[in-house]
């Protein structure tokens, strides 16, 4: 199985994917993947970088885990 990545952003970056997916502009669309995700791809694939591969092993934890924690979740 490959890995999982997650990108996230802020509201001011999910307006503008809006616009430019209303205004199917490729050019913004190429400036819009190497500002705000390959960015957050890059820094992802650094050591030690959280939630670098969610299906690795966890070293050091007195209890079994087999994916890290969704966010947002209270169970």
């Amino acid at each position: 199985m490959g890995r999982v990545w997650a990108v996230s952003f802020g509201e001011s970056e999910r307006i503008e994917l809006e616009r430019i997916m209303m205004d199917e502009d490729e050019r913004t669309a190429m400036d819009f993947v190497r500002r705000v995700i390959y960015p957050q791809v890059k820094e992802a694939e650094k050591p030690g970088a959280c939630f670098q591969d969610v299906d690795k092993p966890v070293d050091g934890i007195g209890r079994e885990v087999n994916r890290h924690k969704r966010l947002g979740t209270f169970d």
